[in-house]
């Protein structure tokens, strides 16, 4: 049997995300998948559990560990509702988003975060601290200079354990940048952009609001002073991660796109600039909804014309239309054209095996079972 670089990820995917959500596969792009996996399945190097999730055999584990990959199958089976199999699953939609993004999400360990761009499961920081009995995040992101904690936002996950892991976060400083001067953000991930959206606007208090430290995200986001992102795990959200792993890409896209017309705002520096001396510009594809909000209640107390508010087709459709004031003041605008201009085309989404050149140790396209 010959096994290419493709079908070494997939298992590698299986291996490290254990009970990987199949069905939910084509909600991210790798819809051709599916026929790679059941050849895998065929040569029982992974099976398809009674839950549809994607899962090593032991030949598939024993396959691994002999081309270098030590991944574990773990001490027992997690059970349906476990919240085991739950951050499990989180992750896994996070990194599948992440991966369709060009966003490397191999590694193992603290140490790999000085790399760019990168996403780091929490499950995958268990063996290095205790901390994981205390905390809720689903990982860690490096990209685009900046450094990221990701929290799923879900029926089930309702919130953080906010100052103990804002605390971890912070030290973890040195993990990413030994200077100690990389920009921090949370992100709020979930299934969509209306679905975190809605959860983090309901006030009403979870059972464990308050307790031993724990905050529903809906207080999170009213206390936090750090920038809160919010990322819908699809491909409309790897078109985001895409755009956010490129540094200093609103300032590329405002110059470029406005030229002359383009200067920096002083009476507004949380917007993107300010055109015709009038107009406030905010690049909202990042999702940091909070920059957003406040551009556009300054633009408004000081009486400006307009506000831009640029963002991708689907962000508008999915959320931004719904929430913000279009109502004269805000005019919504479509990203895709003004990237055009900056790369002379969109900024791609990647097949699975795409990423795999730069964290494979494996020689060669082929290996030989």
């Amino acid at each position: 049997m010959l096994l290419d670089r493709r079908d070494l990820d997939i298992l590698r995917l299986a291996g490290k995300y254990r009970w990987l959500p199949y069905d939910i596969l084509g909600k991210f792009g790798f819809d051709d998948l599916v026929c790679e996996i059941e050849k895998l399945a065929l040569n029982r190097l992974v099976y398809i559990s009674k839950n549809r999730y994607i899962n090593l055999t032991p030949k598939g584990y024993a396959l691994l560990q002999s081309v270098g990959y030590n991944y574990s199958p773990g001490v027992k089976r997690a059970y349906a509702g476990s919240p085991t199999l739950r951050r499990r699953l989180e992750a896994a939609e996070i990194m599948l988003t992440a991966l369709r993004a060009g966003i490397n999400v191999y590694q193992d360990g603290t140490d790999s975060l000085r790399n760019q761009p990168m996403f780091l499961p929490a499950f995958s920081i268990q063996d290095e601290t205790k901390f994981m009995s205390t905390a809720n995040f689903a990982g860690f992101g490096h990209w685009g200079n900046k450094a990221y904690m990701l929290q799923y936002v879900g029926s089930e996950s309702v919130g953080m354990y906010m100052s103990s892991e804002q605390m971890y976060f912070k030290n973890l400083e040195s993990a990413f940048d030994n200077t100690l001067k990389t920009p921090s953000a949370l992100i709020f991930a979930g299934s969509s952009y209306e679905q975190v959206y809605e959860q983090i606007c309901d006030t009403t208090p979870s059972n464990r609001h308050g307790v031993k430290g724990f905050y529903d995200f809906w207080d999170v986001w009213q206390k936090t002073d750090m920038p809160i992102h919010l990322l819908s795990c699809d491909e409309i959200g790897a078109m985001q991660l895409a755009f956010m792993k490129e540094p200093d890409l609103n300032a590329r896209i405002a110059k470029i796109a406005y030229g002359e017309k383009l200067e920096y705002d002083t009476e507004i520096p949380e917007s993107d600039g300010k055109v015709c001396g009038d107009a406030t510009l905010i690049i909202a594809a990042d999702m940091n909804m909070r920059r957003v909000f406040s551009a556009i209640e300054s633009s408004r107390k000081m009486g400006r014309k307009e506000v831009m508010v640029v963002a991708y087709k689907e962000q508008l459709q999915s959320l931004l239309l719904h929430i913000l004031p279009f109502n004269g003041l805000v005019k919504p605008l479509f990203i895709e054209p003004m990237i055009d201009k900056v790369f002379s085309k969109e900024l791609p989404l990647y097949p699975l095996d795409k990423n795999s050149a730069a964290t494979g140790r494996i020689k060669g396209d082929v290996i030989h079972v």
